[in-house]
């Protein structure tokens, strides 16, 4: 498993508040919508909730407290076993695809302070 892309965005709300929405699988829903969860295999530890699809993709999203604030992290991993060479080839070499990660991470914290604000 290699790590390709990797992005956080701030939450308002505290890691408490948070750790549930991601343990709870909540997250998934702004992530992928209810349609995407059908195309995808689903894990998760107390902290993470992993999702794989394709034959090469796995995202995972996690949280963690610093002093200032919450943030939630966004990863992208290559699972490909011998055909990883092929990987950048068929998603034209990643090119945009670190902004759509730094914008699906920051979608995902609006989503969650937009829930719990309610």
């Amino acid at each position: 498993m290699k790590l390709l892309f990797e992005a956080s965005a701030p939450v308002r709300a505290t890691l408490a508040q948070v750790q549930p929405l991601i343990d709870s699988e909540w997250v998934l829903g702004p992530m992928l919508g209810e349609r995407g969860r059908a195309y995808v295999d689903i894990d998760h530890r107390p902290g993470l909730v992993g999702f794989q699809g394709h034959w090469w993709y796995r995202g995972e999203i996690t949280a963690t407290e610093s002093a200032a604030h919450t943030a939630v992290t966004y990863r992208v991993y290559n699972i490909a076993g011998r055909s990883a060479w092929a990987v950048p080839l068929a998603n034209r070499l990643f090119i945009g695809y670190a902004r759509t990660v730094r914008e699906a991470a920051a979608r995902l914290a609006q989503a969650i302070d937009d829930h719990l604000a309610t």
